[in-house]
Formats: C-alpha cells, structure tokens, sequence
C-alpha cells in the first residue's frame, strides 16, 4: 500500500514538475525567440542569445547547485534560510561580475550593464526558489511557480513591443516568479539568519556549484565558442537546430529533481543491479527521444525558423545525437551523486569540459558543422565515463554513500 501510494506521488510529482517546464519552454520557443528572430534579425538575435548564454552558465549554476546540496545536506544538517542567501548574494555579485567581463563587447552602455546585473540576481534567486516545494514535496506549487514566470514572460513581451528593450521580457517574468514565491513559500523569510553550520554548508554547496558550473558552461559553450569562432549568425543557427534537444534537457532536469529528492529519502542504497536498471532505463529513454527529435526538429524549423532551414539541414542529426548525449549523462549525474560525494561529480565534468575545449578548437575549423561534431563526440565520451564511475563505486555490490560526517 505505502509502495502504491510512492509510486502515485512519484507520478504525480513528475507530471506537475513536467507540465511547468513545458509550458515555460514552450512559450519561449514557439512564441518569444521566433518573434524575436522576426524582429530583430538572427544575427541580432546571436547578440541575444549570447547574453542569455552568460547568464544561463550563471544563473542555473549557482541557484540549482545551492537547490540540490541544501535538499542533499538535510540528512546531517539543521541549515536555515540564512545559510543559502547569504551564498546566494555572494555568489551572484561574483557572477555579475564575470558576466560583464565575458560579454562586455555585447553590452551598449551602463544601463544594458545594469539590466544584466538585475536580470542575473533574479534569476540566480528563481532557480534556488523552487527549492521551497522541493523540500516539501509541493509539486503542484511548483507548476504553479512556473506558469508565474511564463505569464511574466509574455507580459514582458508587450513591454519589449512597447520600448524595445528585450530585457523587459525576462526580467517581468523573474520578477513576477519570485513575488509568487514570496507570497506562498518561507525559503526566503529570515533572510540572513545562519546556523553553525553554515561554514559547512557553504564548502559542500561550493563543490557543487563549481560541477554545476562547468555543466552549465558545456551545456552553453555554443554560444560562446561559436560567437568568438564563427560569429553570431551561427550561434542563432545551432540554438535552433539544437532546440528540441535542449528542451528535453531542461525538462529532464527537473525530473532529475524529483528522482533525488525522493532517493535522498530512502535509507536503502542502490545495488549493482538496481544501479544498472536505472542506467539501462536511461539509455532506452534516451534512444525513443532522439527518435522524438529526428522527427520533431525538421517540422519545427520549417514552422518557426523556415529562413534558417536550409543552412542548418545538414547539421540536424548530428546536433540531436549531441544534445540526447547530453541529456542523459546529467541524469546519470543526478543518480550518482545521490549516494557520493560532490566532489566527484566536479572532477568528471572537468574532464569532460576539457575535452570538449580540446574537440571544438581543433575540429570546429571555421564552420558550423566541425563544431557540431566535436560536441557530439565530447559528450560520447562523457556517457561513458559516468556509466564506468557508476560500476567502480558499487564495486561492492552497492553504491558507498559519502562517509564524512560534518
């Protein structure tokens, strides 16, 4: 009975958790970036998406890494609010920081500077935020937090139509997502209130934001390595050959939250061949996707990119094959990290960011295509290295969880 009402909440969970990231998602594809693309122009469009690149190394680096540790850390630590927001504050001024550096030749002015700054501490706040429902296991709260952001996101559509300014259109949403938050979770009441563990905490999430970091930044180095490589017009080309891929990771991502929000509640650890279930489970999934994607992704362009079809035909394969690569290697992460230390999950994405800067300055050559390849193989290689880590842990019989006591 307790099994079947696991399994209904499971369901349940990932159902709402899915339906908000594709609502979101599916406003910003189908609607916003084609009427920017319109608007704007896809070499402009390049410009932008290069900015939001930035910020999508950032954002998501530091809010979904200080997420996941303070959800893995309550099995040993009575941490508060205070302890994350003090992290949140200090890591943002430290991304804002980067941002403006990286893309300062993008930026026209101190107030594009100064929108970049607001825009990138929003969202780092509305990426830790959803942590609220994940603690408690709130999904519907947590879809309800996304359709805030969604409808925020259009309303700031009407604003960039009114003064085109496109930052308009994400900073209405971030905004309007955390009022909500405000409104109905507690994360963020006694703000700066720490516990005595709070120099603990801080370590742990820093290893985690430094793997998220370098997963964010191979997840968005197209837009920097083809911007400085190529030029901005390619870097509109790969984003929409690369969308629906890129959709499915970003809803995946989610549902990786659930699976350790939920394993992190167990007290059992997984087997070799429990282990092996979940692996192989993610390998068929991963294939009926880039089936999904194949399909999918020609009919896409011709409705909402038809002027970028042509020149992207050749390379479509090729970016799906890369991006389910990537979408399945973070699940297996999330698995793995349930029951190791962060570190790990660090030291294998270094390997695998240095083997993508190595592929794409030697095989990009100038063109759209050298770059897609070398991503594909990159990723290849990171699958594989998950999978072998995940046997060398439970060379036991079961996966060893950390064993430091803090």
């Amino acid at each position: 009975m307790e099994s079947n009402k696991q399994q209904k909440k499971l369901i349940g969970s990932t159902a709402y958790t899915v339906a908000g990231g594709l609502l979101m998602n599916g406003v910003l594809q189908a609607l916003i970036y084609p009427s920017l693309n319109r608007q704007m122009g896809s070499s402009q469009l390049g410009s932008l998406l290069f900015i939001m690149g930035l910020l999508g190394i950032v954002c998501p680096s530091i809010g979904q890494a200080l997420n996941t540790s303070r959800l893995v850390v309550r099995r040993t630590m009575d941490v508060t609010n205070g302890d994350y927001n003090s992290m949140l504050l200090f890591f943002g001024a430290l991304g804002s920081l980067a941002a403006l550096i990286i893309g300062r030749g993008s930026l026209n002015g101190i107030g594009d500077a100064a929108a970049v700054v607001i825009l990138l501490l929003l969202m780092v706040f509305r990426y830790y935020g959803d942590v609220e429902y994940r603690l408690n296991l709130h999904y519907e709260k947590y879809f309800a937090y996304y359709a805030v952001l969604t409808a925020g996101y259009l309303l700031g559509m009407l604003l960039f139509k009114l003064t085109g300014v496109w930052y308009f259109i994400f900073l209405t949403g971030e905004a309007l997502a955390l009022a909500y938050l405000a409104a109905t979770g507690s994360v963020f009441k006694r703000f700066f209130e720490r516990s005595s563990f709070f120099k603990t905490a801080a370590r742990r999430g820093a290893f985690l934001l430094g793997s998220y970091v370098i997963t964010n930044l191979t997840l968005n180095i197209d837009r920097l390595a083809l911007k400085f490589l190529v030029g901005d017009l390619a870097v509109t080309e790969y984003y929409v050959s690369s969308l629906l891929g890129k959709t499915l990771i970003l809803l995946v991502a989610p549902v990786n939250t659930i699976i350790i929000s939920f394993l992190t509640k167990r007290k059992e650890l997984l087997n070799r061949k429990q282990y092996m279930q979940f692996t192989g489970a993610g390998f068929l999934v991963a294939l009926v996707f880039f089936a999904g994607t194949q399909v999918g992704t020609p009919i896409f362009l011709k409705i909402f990119y038809g002027n970028l079809y042509d020149s992207v035909k050749p390379v479509i394969s090729i970016v799906n094959a890369s991006q389910i690569l990537g979408l399945l290697s973070a699940y297996l992460f999330i698995l793995v990290l349930t029951f190791t230390e962060e570190k790990w999950q660090m030291v294998l994405q270094a390997l695998h960011l240095g083997t993508i800067i190595v592929l794409v300055l030697f095989l990009t050559d100038g063109s759209l295509e050298g770059f897609s390849r070398a991503v594909l193989l990159a990723n290849a290689v990171r699958v594989a290295l998950v999978v072998l880590f995940g046997l060398i842990m439970n060379g036991r019989g079961e996966m060893k969880p950390s064993t430091r006591r803090d």
